[in-house]
């Protein structure tokens, strides 16, 4: 299967189904270059608490500002 027909396929899923996909494959490669498993266990953290709402977020305009200067 062509990875534009198994796109196709995996936006056909319900979005539990696709988040569960997404995951799996991101498992499935290595951490880029300098993270380590504690930073990746430190990133789950945040994303569970940002997902879960406990912690107001930073508008992206407030962020691209800080980045840019």
């Amino acid at each position: 299967m062509t990875p534009p027909k198994l796109v196709h396929e995996a936006l056909a899923l319900p979005p539990e189904e696709r988040e569960e996909l997404a995951a799996m494959l991101l498992d499935s490669l290595e951490a880029a270059e300098g993270i380590s498993i504690d930073d990746t266990e430190e990133i789950d953290r945040r994303a569970a608490v940002a997902l879960s709402g406990e912690e107001p977020g930073i508008p992206w305009e407030e962020v691209k500002k800080r980045i840019l200067g």
